[in-house]
């Protein structure tokens, strides 16, 4: 098995069937298997799977279990070295898992290749990002950020000032795809599990740059990302809650000790 692409979902349902028939539909040219683990979605999505896409390996979890435990499951399952987690509102374009995988086949030192998002119309997802500090997080989840529209510590975070179409690499990127190298894990499960949703991502770039790996952006790997922002929107909401609580579950584990 040269690949193993891993996805969670969780009501899902619009996005799953567009997802997985952009893997199928085109000649990968890699042995790879499909492992989808269900957070217990109501929409019908584990149902959409079994009858449309019987080549999935399809882990129906009882109830949310979170994306970090989720995405282990299916992690402890898959057979391949190299591991693509992806959203399932990610659209596959053609020769990008390859790129990805000959990536990490050249480069020896990288645990974590990230390809080149786009959104649906087109234009350029800013998808590679610098670690949060506590401005970012002021500017980007508080009111804060109305007041400075265009500010320098944002842009930066989000790497705008750079064209995206050289390999480099970041500190981390959104985790809505990413091919990550067993090995460089080692025995110990890609994600930590007490984040429920959001920095899981963040987190695993984290350890594998302090283990000495390189986290990479690889630009010739392209997708289409829908982006659903559930932590972006007006207001204190639930999901901007649970963005607030995992940064400072992140900070605590790794800065305020």
């Amino acid at each position: 098995m040269d690949v193993s692409i891993l996805i969670v979902t969780y009501n899902a349902a619009n996005f799953i069937g567009t997802c997985l028939r952009s893997i199928y539909s085109h000649n990968i040219g890699l042995r790879f298997e499909v492992i989808v683990v269900d957070n217990a979605s109501k929409d019908g999505s584990p149902q959409f799977i079994r009858r449309h896409f019987q080549q999935v390996k399809l882990i129906e979890n009882a109830k949310n279990l979170g994306f970090a435990k989720a995405a282990n499951i299916a992690y402890e399952k898959s057979r391949s070295e190299f591991c693509l987690f992806m959203n399932p509102d990610i659209i596959i374009q053609p020769g990008s898992i390859r790129n990805l995988w000959e990536y990490l086949l050249d480069h020896h030192d990288v645990a974590i290749v990230f390809p080149k998002l786009y959104n649906i119309d087109g234009s350029l997802q800013y998808s590679c990002r610098t670690f949060y500090t506590i401005p970012i997080v002021l500017l980007r989840r508080t009111s804060l950020g109305k007041l400075f529209p265009n500010s320098k510590i944002v842009r930066d975070h989000l790497m705008m000032n750079w064209d995206h179409n050289t390999p480099r690499a970041i500190d981390w990127a959104l985790g809505a795809s990413m091919m990550v190298r067993k090995s460089a894990v080692g025995n110990a499960k890609p994600f930590d599990e007490r984040f429920f949703l959001y920095f899981e991502d963040v987190d695993l770039c984290y350890r594998m740059k302090m283990a000495g790996w390189s986290v990479m952006y690889n630009p010739e790997a392209e997708m289409i990302h829908h982006h659903v922002r559930h932590s972006a929107g007006k207001g204190l909401h639930r999901a901007k809650i649970q963005h607030l609580k995992s940064w400072i579950q992140f900070m605590f584990k790794h800065t305020w000790r």
